[in-house]
Parts: C-alpha cells; sequence; structure tokens
C-alpha cells in the first residue's frame, strides 16, 4: 500500500492552500488596524478527487478570551483581500473538533474558506472537506407567449355554450326517437 503511494507520488495533481487567523479588535476602538493574519494550517489537496489532507496545524496563541472574535480564512497579501469566516477563540478548545471547507473553482483555485467545529467524539481532530464550484439551479421557464400577426396577445375563444358542445347528442336522441317509433297501442 505505502509503496502504491509512492510510486504514484510524482504523478499526483496535488495543491495546497494556507488557512489564516487574525484578531478582530473590539468594537470600542474599530477604527484601530487590524493585526496581521498568522498562519492556521497548511492544507494539501487534489482537486480532481476532492480530498485533502492537513499537512500542518498551529492552534491561534495569545490571551483571547472565549467570547473574542477571530477571522479564519484566505489573506490575499497583494491586494489585501480577505475571504473566510469569523468565529469565537472558544471554536481552537481542546474538547471541539475542527473542519475545514476550501472552495475551490473550475480551476482547482481556492477561493473560500469555512471553519466549523463540533464536539469531539470518534474519528480525526481535524477534518478536511474539498467542494468544487457548481451551476446553479436554472430556472423553470412557462410555456412561451404566442404573439398574433400584429405584434399583439391572442384573445381567448369564448367559451360554447352547451348545444355548440353537444349537438350530435340532441340530433342522435331525435334519430333513435323517430327510428325506433312507438309500440302498438292495445
Amino acid at each position: 500500500m505505502l509503496l502504491s503511494k509512492l510510486l504514484l507520488l510524482p504523478f499526483a495533481v496535488a495543491s495546497t492552500v494556507t488557512v489564516y487567523v487574525q484578531s478582530v479588535p473590539a468594537s470600542d476602538n474599530s477604527k484601530s488596524p487590524l493585526p496581521s493574519s498568522t498562519p492556521l494550517a497548511q492544507i494539501d489537496y487534489d482537486e480532481s478527487t476532492s480530498t485533502g489532507t492537513l499537512a500542518s496545524y498551529t492552534a491561534p496563541v495569545g490571551a483571547y478570551t472565549p467570547d473574542h472574535l477571530l477571522r479564519v480564512g484566505l489573506s490575499d497579501i497583494s491586494s489585501g483581500s480577505w475571504s473566510g469566516v469569523v468565529t469565537s477563540a472558544a471554536s481552537f478548545a481542546e474538547q471541539y473538533k475542527k473542519k475545514f471547507v476550501i472552495h475551490v473553482d473550475e480551476k482547482g483555485t481556492p477561493y473560500h474558506v469555512g471553519f466549523g467545529t463540533s464536539a469531539r467524539g470518534k474519528g480525526k481532530e481535524i477534518e478536511i472537506e474539498i467542494v468544487k464550484r457548481a451551476a446553479g439551479p436554472a430556472p423553470a421557464l412557462n410555456k412561451p407567449i404566442v404573439l398574433n400577426a400584429d405584434g399583439k396577445i391572442g384573445e381567448k375563444e369564448p367559451e360554447k355554450t352547451f348545444l355548440q358542445k353537444y349537438w350530435w347528442v340532441v340530433g342522435l336522441f331525435v334519430v333513435v326517437q323517430l327510428v325506433a317509433g312507438g309500440g302498438e297501442e292495445k
């Protein structure tokens, strides 16, 4: 098993993404700049098989209270953009299982990172999920509107009366009455 993985290693098309964590300042001093982001996890993933493995993980350190907010996500230093989620510092406690969700586009480039926690149970302490972008739902359209020669919506036909619909039944009844005739009187 290990030998087959080593032989296939040069042919694997794997990518690496670094997930960052950044402290969010309290609301009273919101004009202060955000402190610099620090690497939280490095994740190796294969977009063709939608599998990911955790290469490294460093829990955030600092004198954070459990209700302190932290940003977890991708940071683009050149443009200064950030995409990710906000969570509390309590999410990184030992009693929680962590889950990173890496969203990748059609080319396999990550564009968003999700982070969640759940009660620790059996299984891995940190899970990785790779989600590929898919086409959204298409609208269900009605029948097209038919226009008349003038380019206006055609008017509905007036509804037929009972005699116009069932004239043949009345005619058949009269014919049966005439052909069958009456019986002889005694």
